[in-house]
């Protein structure tokens, strides 16, 4: 896998970006490992790990997936120094100085003690009202940077307003700056973009980024003859803002698919078909049911805004 520049750092991370909250959960222990084991093999050095305000699921279990990564790490600590770890973390709403405080160092702790590392690389702040005032939030991180806890900060699900007052408050050396945002919604041609390429943060973008929208890749795995899951890794890849896309495997096979679908290319003709197809489905205020997207029996789409150059391939 390429392995692209994080944020403003010195740290470079894989293209693929391993989510471990399905890690563990229904996995047993060998099965987790050949999980970890395939991805570091094939290149991959960025994990993210779940954290204490992950909330579990059916699929996911952060005390479980934490300590699995834990027991890989220890078992594999010479790697330690290659791997890009990230934490996910919350701020509940109202607390303020020590109470602040002691809340983020809780989670940060509590992640170390299972993930079983001394330091975390990224901290990956979970967006909630919590963040306010934004200042009181530096303060800590840096305060913990300090004690060689953390590394580095990121965002998840932050307004892009946010983002910029951050990143305003964050232009003294020394201050706490976020260095990625990580996106839970739909990607499209956002203020992120511009934001990435002007204050270099990386972005990050959750699979399935498009939450309604698959069955666009659909109709694209049609036209190109590939998977619906490589022709949105392809166009996912193809966009210089995106630094990493994070994938959350609960087995082998489907993180060599993801692995595969890294290798795709598609040419700037049938990725700006994509594009302005993934745009038009994208923008409207509603999200397109799956049967507007299915193609009948003759071929043609019966999909309601224009695909004309996507069908004519």
């Amino acid at each position: 896998m390429k392995k692209k520049q994080f944020g403003r750092t010195d740290l470079r991370v894989s293209e693929l970006c391993l989510g471990t909250g399905r890690v563990g959960y229904f996995s047993e222990r060998a099965n987790a490992f050949e999980v970890l084991d395939t991805f570091v093999e094939n290149g991959g050095n960025f994990i993210q790990a779940t954290s204490h305000a992950y909330l579990p699921s059916l699929e996911c279990h952060p005390d479980k997936s934490e300590s699995l990564v834990g027991e890989w790490l220890r078992a594999n600590s010479s790697l330690r120094g290659e791997l890009v770890v990230c934490v996910k973390i919350r701020c509940p709403h109202g607390l303020g100085g020590l109470d602040l405080e002691n809340s983020i160092r809780t989670q940060i702790e509590l992640a170390l003690r299972r993930t079983g590392t001394s330091y975390i690389d990224v901290a990956l702040l979970d967006w909630s009202n919590g963040f306010f005032p934004t200042y009181e939030v530096m303060s800590v991180l840096e305060r913990l940077s300090g004690y060689g806890l953390l590394r580095y900060a990121g965002s998840i699900g932050f307004p892009c307003w946010r983002i910029a007052e951050w990143l305003g408050r964050g232009t003294q050396p020394w201050r706490m700056r976020l260095e990625s945002a990580h996106l839970d919604g739909p990607f499209t041609q956002c203020c992120l973009e511009e934001l990435s390429r002007e204050h270099r943060i990386s972005l990050v973008v959750r699979w399935p980024f498009v939450d309604g929208y698959e069955p666009l890749f659909e109709v694209a795995r049609r036209v190109f003859g590939i998977t619906s899951f490589q022709v949105g890794m392809a166009w996912l890849f193809s966009r210089p803002s995106i630094c990493s896309v994070q994938f959350s495997p609960k087995v082998k096979s489907q993180l060599l698919a993801a692995i595969d679908a890294t290798r795709v290319d598609l040419n700037e003709s049938e990725l700006g078909v994509i594009q302005e197809a993934y745009l038009q489905c994208a923008l409207p205020p509603r999200c397109p049911r799956v049967e507007e997207f299915i193609l009948d029996d003759s071929g043609d789409s019966k999909m309601p805004y224009s695909f004309t150059k996507l069908d004519s391939l």
